[in-house]
């Protein structure tokens, strides 16, 4: 893991959230890069030559691709341009795969090596994926590669000719949804702001400037461009329906309706536009029409527009049909026990079930249930599950013990003096690393947990005295790697370091009061990046780019040790251009004795790392165990809390002279 340092280089430390695509510097042997020998056989980094125009075919494996879209099905289109790159030399292998049904397989490749699998499909952001070929004869290597397709409504389509965009127009337009495509909201309104100066009565860029803000919730300022767009411009789909969205969300039901109604006449695929459609007939308890719709919605979105089960549900107890919207209550419920509407949805269905309650509507002659509530309408984008991690560390509000005042600067002081302890104390310690990864699924249910163990490392380099950086490594079979998941969350042992005398400056600092942690008492306290300093924290790094994050906390500090005992982080606000949304470390600290150095740690034991990144809800957990220390600085003791009586929390553990 790299780092980089921090002002008046004082003190270098990096919490890296790194991408497993990321290139790692594998060494190849020498003897080629791909060449071809003088038979026209492959020499792939690695291999070796027996002789003029023979080689041996065991030093050789495969690769096999699998491409799956964002709902875990396969992809198999003929479009699908796969790459293979060998990641030490990072250049690409000459390669060709052979797809045969639902994979592409690379042959020839090097065993014992490692490569990086990239992909481009229309349609689908590019993508990229690691791969390691075992150490052994003939060995092949699976690689899934997870496509995220992008909303072709973000996606450039040239206005037609009686609209033509002048080039410089079309260049910033191009610019502006490529911009909203990684969320970058406000440079995007920049770029369209620019086009509308070049361009102001061109639909199109009308068009665009209304979705940015459709994009951003901010409905109210989208309306005039969409209106605009739509008054130039009447038989463009993409933006009645924007515009037809927009009024829903505004309430006007009746507006709606009639640019929705165009749109899909206009365009019989746009399965959203049938959806809101629906919902906004639903509104104006015209339930014939919103059955219609809602049905029609089901039909061309498939598995993407489940929640639309609702709306037709609703429509169905409407027009009378009680039995059959119990059915397709109870149907929703039972296929998505997770989603956010299945408790209204079993509500429904009972509700279905009881005596009729009716309110007679003279338009319709129909009946109602009454207090069914309120349908679902499309989603701008699909929320994450409420419960899926714990709250924001600004939401929740933790137990304090009124009446206690709390003396930060002491606080901060003794907890600050462990950290420098610790920095000038540990130059190694070792410990055995469960890690478990599981992703929720848009369904609610969980993948299935990929586990592993590792032999893990923590390294401080004293670069100086008051220069210092921390390092941290696993290892497994001997051989060094990241963790099997799709992102990898590395600096847990550097996030207690926030209350170092060298960081608390670039933080902003609150005692929140005296509280508990398992049953010790500990002063609860809140920290934040400041917003006139950088970022000292953390990082997320990918194979071409670094992006500094805020993190804000809470630790639970010992009140008399000064000891974190727990500590809380998120993210300050989201990381828009990788689309990381959500970050919440939570980590527990248990004392380590080390009797042979006379030494006593509080250490990570365990951590939960909970991510929301590219739509998908990502759960991390690792289990620290039998802690080794390689080399102290000095004989000294960091004692336990003084009223502290945890006998079952200080785990006496193996060690290294």
């Amino acid at each position: 893991m790299g780092s980089r340092p921090f002002k008046s280089a004082l003190f270098q430390l990096s919490l890296c959230i790194t991408i497993l695509l990321a290139v790692s510097k594998a060494a190849f042997a020498q003897g080629g890069t791909g060449d071809l020998g003088s038979a026209g056989a492959p020499v792939a980094p690695g291999g070796v030559m027996l002789g003029p125009g023979t080689f041996d075919p065991r030093l050789y494996g495969t690769v096999n691709v699998y491409l799956r879209d964002e709902d875990g099905k396969p992809i198999t289109s003929q479009r699908a341009i796969v790459r293979i790159f060998a990641t030490s030399i990072n250049a690409q292998l000459p390669n060709l795969p052979n797809m045969t049904g639902q994979m592409w397989i690379f042959s020839g490749v090097s065993v014992g090596e490692d490569y990086d699998v990239m992909v481009s499909l229309p349609g689908y952001y590019g993508a990229r994926e690691h791969v390691h070929v075992p150490d052994r004869f003939s060995a092949a290597a699976d690689v899934i590669v997870l496509m995220r397709p992008v909303d072709q409504e973000l996606v450039y389509h040239p206005p037609n000719s009686d609209f033509a965009l002048p080039p410089k127009a079309q260049k910033e337009i191009q610019h502006s949804l490529d911009d909203l495509q990684h969320g970058q909201v406000q440079s995007s309104i920049k770029h369209t702001q620019k086009a509308l100066v070049i361009a102001p009565n061109n639909p199109y860029v009308q068009y665009v400037m209304g979705l940015t803000y459709v994009m951003n919730n901010q409905f109210k300022e989208a309306k005039p461009f969409l209106e605009k767009s739509v008054s130039i411009d009447w038989k463009e789909p993409p933006a009645l329906s924007a515009l037809g969205t927009v009024r829903y969300r505004l309430g006007d039901d009746a507006g709606a309706v009639e640019v929705l109604r165009k749109a899909v006449q206009l365009d019989p695929t746009m399965w959203k536009a049938e959806w809101t459609l629906a919902v906004a007939y639903l509104s104006q308890r015209k339930y014939a029409d919103a059955r219609d719709h809602a049905e029609q919605a089901m039909k061309i979105g498939k598995d993407k527009a489940e929640q639309v089960e609702l709306v037709l549900g609703q429509a169905l107890a409407g027009l009378g049909q009680r039995e059959e919207a119990a059915k397709l209550f109870d149907k929703f419920a039972a296929e998505y026990p997770n989603d956010p509407n299945a408790a209204s949805a079993v509500k429904w269905a009972a509700l279905m079930r009881q005596p009729v309650q009716v309110v007679n509507v003279p338009t319709m002659g129909a009946v109602v249930p009454a207090a069914l509530g309120i349908p679902p309408a499309p989603p701008i984008e699909i929320p994450p599950r409420p419960d899926w991690a714990p709250p924001d560390v600004d939401a929740a509000k933790p137990f304090v013990i009124s009446g206690a005042t709390c003396p930060l600067e002491q606080v901060l002081r003794a907890a600050g003096q462990h950290a420098e302890q610790f920095v000038s104390t540990l130059e190694e310690f070792s410990a055995t690393e469960e890690f478990q990864a599981i992703e929720m699924k848009r369904d609610g249910s969980l993948d299935k947990p990929n586990a592993q163990a590792y032999n893990y490392f923590v390294f401080v380099q004293h670069v100086s005295p008051t220069v210092f950086q921390v390092n941290e490594v696993r290892e497994q079979r001997s051989q060094a790697v990241t963790l099997s998941a799709r992102l990898s969350d590395l600096g847990v042992p550097g996030l207690a370091l926030a209350f170092h005398p060298a960081l608390q400056d670039d933080l902003q600092w609150q005692c929140e009061g005296l509280g508990k942690w398992n049953d010790q008492p500990a002063w609860v306290i809140h920290f934040q990046q400041r917003t006139d300093r950088p970022s000292v924290l953390a990082m997320f790094a990918t194979p071409s780019h670094s992006y500094s994050m805020d993190l804000k906390g809470r630790a639970w500090v010992s009140e008399q040790g000064g000891q974190v005992l727990h500590l809380d982080t998120d993210l300050v606000k989201e990381l828009r251009p990788v689309d990381l949304r959500r970050e919440h470390f939570s980590i527990d600290y248990k004392l380590v004795s080390f009797q042979q150095h006379k030494t006593d740690l509080w250490l990570p034991e365990n951590v939960d790392t909970y991510m929301q990144y590219q739509g998908h809800f990502l759960h991390h957990y690792h289990h620290f165990t039998n802690f080794k220390l390689f080399w102290v600085g000095a004989s000294q003791r960091i004692s336990e809390p003084k009223q502290a009586n945890q006998p079952q929390n200080q785990t006496q553990q193996n060690e290294q002279p």
